[in-house]
């Protein structure tokens, strides 16, 4: 049997139900394909999924998203990370609307020229949404036909010309949810499961190479992260018990966000910078408490001040209430309220 044809049996019976695959292949979303394929870049399916959910209910369709403000589109993007994607995500939507009246193009060249869109995802919706002979490689798809060819140092070019060797022509875009359901459940990174693997007969991995399944990168495994400290100012007002918020600057980490005030993150700890609007609060004011939080590239350790006040402040802000504040919130700035 072929290969492409052992991969779509496996995915026949074994597929994920997920809220973005339609159950009648006649009828794709490619607005719901293009979504989700957004939220899953550098984010495991389990996390996206309550998020693809209420971002769905809040835009249901591309005109929705187009009209809204970045500001909306940003709360409802709070907490997944990588906020520039909901950037781009708004700003695709607007050109779509803009330039081609609301509809997808269902050309890869057209759609990689296109915000927020690269060579992934510009495949994705051709292969899945208009089941077009594309080949979408994540690093599942990557893993799972480096094993199978057990050639374990290929480029993206390399592993996207090894699978179109052996793409489905009849379903590409099954096909496609169809290796990267195996890489994610099958042949995982760590404690692949290769006894129950659809593949394991022809597989030259498991069949010539078998410790290479499990050898591990010591280097990588034990790699310290950089550690950055800062300051975050939880400001209270008397008169009403509510909290004040910044916007984050649109370019950088948490771009767009609500926040607390904060300082810059710096690696010296002994010199973390204060703003001088802050210097007055700091000195009658306790450190409520310490906050650790773990980006893809470094750890951050926050030093939360408590200030209550009674006078306005001097820089570009809103009282919000807690309650209203939260939901918009990105994670680290929800674990600094939850301790207030």
């Amino acid at each position: 049997m072929d290969t492409n044809k052992i991969i779509l049996k496996w995915y026949d019976k074994e597929k994920r139900n997920l809220p973005w695959r339609e159950s009648d292949k006649n009828i794709i979303d490619v607005y719901k394909v293009w979504i989700s394929e957004i939220m899953l870049q550098q984010t495991t399916v389990s996390v996206v999924i309550p998020y693809f959910q209420r971002f769905i209910l809040r835009f249901p369709d591309i005109n929705i998203l187009a009209k809204a403000k970045i500001e909306d589109v940003l709360t409802y993007w709070a907490g997944l990370g990588y906020y520039s994607r909901a950037r781009n995500l708004h700003k695709c939507a607007k050109n779509i609307v803009e330039n081609f009246n609301g509809v997808f193009p269902k050309k890869y060249e057209i759609l990689i020229k296109l915000p927020g869109i690269g060579d992934y995802t510009a495949s994705a919706i051709c292969a899945i949404a208009y089941n077009q002979y594309e080949v979408a490689v994540d690093v599942n798809v990557k893993r799972v036909v480096s094993r199978i060819n057990n050639k374990h140092s290929l480029s993206n070019i390399e592993i996207k010309k090894l699978t179109k060797n052996i793409l489905s022509i009849q379903r590409p875009g099954d096909f496609n949810e169809a290796i990267m359901d195996l890489g994610s459940k099958i042949c995982k990174a760590r404690d692949p499961k290769c006894s129950i693997c659809p593949l394991n007969k022809i597989c030259m991995t498991f069949i010539y190479n078998k410790n290479a399944l499990f050898k591990i990168d010591k280097k990588k495994l034990f790699k310290k992260k950089l550690i950055k400290y800062g300051n975050c100012y939880v400001i209270g007002r008397d008169i009403d018990n509510k909290l004040f918020f910044v916007r984050r600057p649109n370019k950088g980490l948490l771009g767009g966000m609500l926040s607390f005030p904060s300082s810059l993150w710096v690696e010296d700890k002994k010199n973390i910078p204060n703003d001088k609007i802050f210097e007055n609060f700091i000195i009658h004011s306790n450190i409520k408490n310490c906050i650790h939080h773990t980006f893809s590239h470094f750890k951050l350790i926050l030093n939360v001040y408590e200030i209550n006040i009674d006078k306005e402040i001097n820089i570009e802000g809103e009282w919000i209430n807690r309650e209203d504040a939260i939901y918009q919130l990105p994670s680290l700035m929800k674990k600094v309220a939850n301790i207030i």
